[in-house]
């Protein structure tokens, strides 16, 4: 008698309905191979910290589960300083400088990054999230959410 091995991925109870730390990087590491998830997630983690409202930053935290919030902190350059109401511009440099990247490729990392969110969080809470993004920034969530629009 053979046993077979079997990959197991924990299933996260809570208000989202996203995995565990492991799945979600997958999934980021599937949208955008030329950069290390963990990094691409904190750029973009630690520029909509910046951007964002303590209150909608905790709000999308509590919808990830445990391990993926762990990667939802802002950057050690920015803790302890009140968000700054980067302009699109602004965001898209942190984001690049973070990384090392060419602020050209930054919208492609964003919708990897989100698009790997999504998997995380409730449509309704979604939703909600896009309502209070600057306006700039809804349309890569909403293609990201949609699977469309993929940037090059």
């Amino acid at each position: 008698m053979s046993m077979q091995k079997q990959d197991q991925t924990q299933s996260w109870s809570g208000l989202g309905v996203g995995t565990d730390r492991k799945s979600f990087l997958d999934k980021v590491s599937a949208q955008i191979p030329e950069y290390e998830a963990e990094r691409a997630v904190e750029a973009v983690f630690c520029a909509l910290s910046e951007r964002l409202s303590g209150g909608l930053v905790q709000q999308f935290r509590e919808q990830l589960s445990p391990d993926v919030r762990e990667l939802m902190v802002a950057c050690h350059r920015h803790r302890g300083e009140e968000p700054a109401h980067l302009d699109r511009d602004d965001f898209y440099l942190m984001v690049a400088n973070h990384l090392n990247a060419e602020p050209e490729n930054v919208r492609r990392v964003l919708h990897g990054v989100f698009a790997a969110l999504h998997t995380q969080l409730l449509e309704a809470e979604s939703r909600k999230i896009e309502g209070q993004l600057p306006r700039w920034l809804q349309g890569t969530w909403a293609a990201a959410r949609l699977q469309i629009d993929r940037p090059a």
